[in-house]
């Protein structure tokens, strides 16, 4: 980010303003859908390539609404709730609740207050009206949560950032545009709210009619956003049921991926990838004592990351991308075919080579001639202890999912194949519904969380091993966001390079969007200002999660011979 002076209005618009780039075609894939309430739809391209961060408000709602995690939900109890003593009366629950409701409160306020300090740089700071209301809606949200499912998760300050976040995308007041703004920019007028259209207003206007659009969108009825927020925490903590928490159980590699686990599973299956994926890296913590002595305060950022979703400690930006990918997350209905779903979404195959295939995906145990991306023979299938693997891994998913009617289930087709499809460029629904595999989740959405934690710590080795453990803890308890500015030698070189190539096109390029890349004929359309460019490297985190994923699965068949 620039380091311009907050307190100048026209830096202070510019560096409010995130990089956003989203293909034309998805774009209006993505308001076909919304149209049509298809939460089928809308769940792919959340998961696939996220969601248009001005739609957000809109879409999650949606999304949540038919999340499998909110129609059977199940959170994993406190420790002190499980210890708990049962009451010998109901009286004795009563006079303990209304004790506890004025503390609540007290807590909830202190918690939000602790936001705006830290966006004001004040500790007596000014609220306006609108703000006011704002943290009004937020207070009662989260309080009417704790309310209802306090005797199995008692307050956290968490469950108030979690509330801070999503606020940060949909607007706690009704018919408003009026979202936070993050910590990642100042606001010019000292506000720690912002007009969410003003933020992307470059790429509204380089679409025709989308201002209207979206004005129609906010103005119509929405979701309470107590409503939402519960299903977003539903969602974020879930925990799969029936799980052994004795603290001497070992962690079941061959299930986890699939059946999800308790915070302590995830945090001692994350430890043990980083050794393995990471190793200098993680050479580098143990030196610098970082997760040597896991349970104390010192490092409660990974509980940050892995529990609690990113909330307080990652980027506005990066955490509203994550949050697209496990919002749409679903599993295949094995009752349901191919062909139903094709019905349901309507997609051609070109619109499904835009979509790609399952960021997790990997080889299929059933193939005889698995071959890899290059069309030679894969060396995976000569490994019979990898095929074990991929059979447990396909057991655990098939038992997980007969035990749970209410949400969706596995796929009937091969587990966790890579999407392959025809060359053919042609459209018709009628002709190879076969080839035309959808790109449906995996993996469980808290190890999904688990990869792309590892692959953003990838992403900032090189600035971690040059800091001690003071800064790293601190670092990662603020992680900075990954857009940020092109140099000026590089904005020279685009620009050099994009005259060019229009001179070579004879002036055909397209208009208001950047250049068509290798998708043939994409059109990307761009929030970026033409001399403040910036780029959001959160998809290639995101598709860096994946390869991780793919090279710990190899790593384990070849241990295991």
């Amino acid at each position: 980010m620039s380091e311009q002076s907050p307190r100048d209005p026209v830096a202070a618009s510019e560096n409010r303003k995130p990089s956003f780039r989203f293909d034309a075609d998805i774009f209006k894939l993505c308001t076909r859908y919304l149209e049509e309430n298809n939460y089928h739809g809308l769940a792919l391209i959340a998961r696939q390539k996220g969601l248009p961060p001005f739609l957000r408000l809109r879409i999650w709602p949606i999304l949540l609404k038919h999340h499998p995690f909110v129609l059977n939900p199940f959170l994993q109890p406190d420790n002190d709730v499980l210890n708990k003593p049962k009451h010998d009366s109901d009286q004795d629950d009563r006079a303990e609740g209304q004790l506890n409701d004025e503390d609540i409160r007290f807590n909830i306020k202190k918690d939000l207050k602790k936001y705006v300090q830290r966006l004001k740089y004040n500790s007596s700071p000014d609220i306006n009206e609108i703000e006011m209301e704002m943290l009004e809606v937020l207070e009662k949200a989260i309080f009417k949560f704790v309310k209802k499912w306090g005797k199995i998760i008692k307050y956290d300050q968490a469950i108030t950032w979690i509330a801070l976040g999503l606020a940060e995308w949909l607007p706690p007041i009704e018919n408003t545009h009026w979202v936070l703004i993050g910590r990642d920019v100042s606001s010019s007028d000292n506000l720690y709210i912002t007009n969410i259209m003003d933020e992307y207003s470059t790429y509204i206007e380089n679409v025709p009619d989308l201002e209207d659009y979206l004005n129609d969108v906010i103005a119509s009825p929405q979701m309470k956003f107590s409503d939402v927020f519960e299903r977003l925490v539903l969602v974020l903590l879930h925990s799969p049921e029936n799980r052994t928490r004795s603290p001497s159980s070992k962690v079941n590699k061959t299930t986890l991926p699939l059946n999800g686990g308790t915070i302590e599973d995830r945090v001692s299956f994350f430890i043990y990838c980083l050794r393995k994926l990471l190793p200098e890296l993680s050479d580098y913590f143990q030196e610098e004592q970082i997760l040597n002595k896991f349970g104390s305060n010192d490092d409660e950022w990974l509980i940050w990351w892995l529990k609690w979703c990113g909330s307080k400690v990652w980027s506005r930006m990066d955490r509203g991308r994550i949050w697209d990918m496990i919002l749409g997350w679903r599993l295949q209905n094995p009752k349901k075919s191919t062909a139903y779903y094709q019905d349901k979404l309507k997609l051609t195959k070109h619109q499904l080579e835009k979509l790609g295939p399952d960021v997790f995906w990997s080889v299929s145990q059933h193939d005889e001639e698995t071959v890899d991306e290059r069309g030679e023979p894969d060396e995976f299938k000569k490994s019979d202890s990898f095929k074990d693997l991929l059979h447990g891994l396909s057991m655990a998913n098939i038992s997980a999912s007969s035990s749970n009617t209410n949400s969706p289930s596995e796929s009937t087709s091969p587990l966790l194949t890579p999407t392959r499809r025809s060359s053919s460029s042609s459209t018709s629904l009628s002709e190879g519904i076969d080839d035309m595999n959808i790109p449906f989740s995996r993996l469980d959405p808290h190890i999904e969380l688990v990869f792309i934690s590892l692959a953003l710590l990838k992403s900032k080795e090189g600035t971690l091993v040059e800091l001690d453990q003071h800064e790293i803890r601190q670092f990662l308890s603020r992680l900075p966001t990954k857009s940020y500015n092109y140099t000026t030698r590089y904005q020279k070189y685009k620009q050099m390079k994009m005259e060019k190539e229009k001179e070579e096109d004879n002036g055909n390029g397209s208009v208001s969007s950047e250049a068509s890349n290798s998708d043939g004929g994409s059109q990307i359309i761009t929030n970026d200002n033409a001399n403040s460019r910036r780029y959001d490297f959160m998809d290639n985190v995101v598709n860096e999660a994946g390869e991780l994923w793919r090279k710990w699965f190899w790593s384990e068949a070849v241990d295991n011979e």
